[in-house]
């Protein structure tokens, strides 16, 4: 292994006169540099409930609404649904260890509405013990090996019963939130919601994801009540529970950074799609409590208004930004588009934005990272910042024989490009970023898409549940050692 690692970043012992020679800065060595001797910073990998934990229907976990979209045919690759997917909920033992085993001091997990918190026969939800102490089992035994639980509250599994695009989803949220911080005082980070772009425009405008209405205007009324659901959370936290359990609140807004097409004649259509992607959440949350100018001229009526009184509680709201990230794009001025602009993965040199990974979304764009840490910083100043998704899927990975498969030199190579730009932002620029989770512990359910995409530092055979690491598990495990080491020795000193 360490021969099969060298090539990355780690010196090899050399027994000739090159030894002497002084050795060139690496990724590696930046990355160190960035993080080094933090012992509050949360290094991690992330999953989501639907998909990660199978079973589905077993002990008194009721639908959500992609049990109800995924069993629907024509509507996920090949028909595939997250009825077994890694089949966590009982392996979850094995994978905790693997989390402590790979370095990790955190991790990133949701819970599951439906499961923890179901709807009785009169229309009342009660708690579900079963899922109450499957939870319960996962958080403690996460404690138990040193491993920061990072607990998402809504991960787009909603009960079957709920829909976004109703007010009455927004009380339903606040008490599910309210008995998720009662039932479990031992966690220290939440977020509220993961990705509400995300489930909003495909749930509820592309209908590519579940609930799968198509519609042109929805997205923005189940976005509303989101925000509203999100700061009537947070409120019921700092009031009620934050002071005794001394943890952290907030949210995670997923962005692919836009860059001007062609430099100046484009910026204003930049500053468009950073408003109608991060500033459709972060301008309520962390600015002014309401959405951004020219999202309100620009959609009219078809965006909901808040109250004066709504905007009081939004803004503020979280206690840090969480953001995921995996690509970049670059953004053209449109005036026939009714946002302003159309994006584009190839460049007025007539190439591609970078290398395709096996998404094709996903265009290998290591200084988008970087871009959106540093417009957050500058425009939101929030107090401290983790990156809560970032990783990509390996071009032909689910076709390759398991061998090939675990040695995902492509993903590695991500990895270091991605936290070197992490490290840049930070040295260079004073980015308080306090946290990294790499998407993903485990090949899952990539909603959509099924089962052919593969995000995982560790292969999964879905057939027999076997587990294999691959060469990105072994690479971190070798830079948080190292990291360690450098701490310690500076202790030393």
């Amino acid at each position: 292994m360490t021969a099969s690692l060298a090539w990355i970043g780690f010196p090899l012992v050399v027994s000739s006169l090159t030894a002497w020679a002084v050795p060139q800065e690496t990724p590696e060595d930046r990355i160190v540099k960035a993080f080094r001797g933090q012992s509050d910073f949360l290094w991690g990998s992330a999953t989501a409930s639907y998909q990660v934990e199978g079973s589905w229907d077993r002990d008194g976990r009721q639908e959500s609404i992609w049990d109800v979209f995924s069993h629907t045919p024509g509507n996920t690759h090949e028909n595939q649904t997250g009825d077994v997917a890694d089949d966590f909920y009982n392996l979850y033992p094995a994978d905790v260890s693997r989390v402590a085993s790979y370095g990790f001091n955190a991790f990133r997990m949701s819970i599951s509405w439906s499961r923890i918190l179901p709807l009785g026969p009169d229309g009342v939800r009660r708690p579900n013990i079963e899922g109450v102490n499957f939870y319960k089992r996962v958080i403690h035994l996460l404690l138990d090996n040193k491993v920061t639980p990072f607990v998402t509250i809504f991960h787009w599994d909603l009960p079957a019963d709920l829909d976004w695009l109703s007010e009455s989803v927004v009380p339903a949220f606040a008490d599910y939130a309210e008995f998720l911080f009662e039932t479990f005082p031992e966690v220290k980070h939440w977020l509220t919601f993961n990705e509400p772009s995300s489930f909003c425009a495909n749930g509820y405008g592309s209908g590519t994801h579940a609930p799968g209405v198509k519609s042109k205007y929805k997205q923005y009324r189940c976005g509303h009540h989101v925000l509203k659901a999100h700061a009537q959370a947070v409120a019921i936290y700092r009031a009620k529970y934050q002071q005794v359990a001394h943890g952290k609140i907030g949210i995670t807004l997923n962005y692919d950074f836009g860059f001007p097409w062609n430099g100046s004649s484009d910026q204003d259509a930049a500053q468009l799609h950073h408003d109608f992607n991060v500033g459709w959440w972060a301008d309520p949350i962390y600015l002014t409590g309401d959405y951004p100018a020219s999202m309100k001229d620009r959609l009219g009526s078809n965006l909901p208004k808040f109250t004066e009184a709504e905007i009081a509680m939004l803004k503020g709201s979280s206690g840090f930004y969480g953001m995921n990230t995996y690509s970049a794009m670059y953004v053209k001025a449109d005036v026939s588009s009714e946002k302003g602009f159309t994006e584009l993965r190839v460049g007025v040199d007539g190439k591609e934005i970078g290398k395709r990974a096996a998404s094709p979304w996903l265009y290998v764009v290591p200084t988008g990272i970087r871009a959106y840490l540093e417009y957050v910083h500058f425009r939101y100043q929030p107090q401290s910042i983790y990156v809560t998704e970032n990783g990509c899927d390996v071009p032909g990975e689910n076709e390759m024989p398991l061998e090939q498969a675990l040695n995902d030199t492509f993903r590695v190579d991500f990895y270091r490009a991605y936290l070197d730009n992490v490290a840049a932002a930070v040295l260079n620029s004073g980015v308080p970023v306090k946290g990294y989770f790499a998407w993903s512990l485990l090949d899952n359910y990539e909603w959509a898409d099924g089962y052919q995409l593969r995000f995982g530092l560790t292969y999964v055979n879905y057939t027999t549940q076997e587990r294999y690491p691959k060469l990105s598990a072994k690479w971190f495990k070798l830079l948080l050692n190292q990291m360690v080491r450098q701490s310690q020795l500076e202790i030393a000193i």
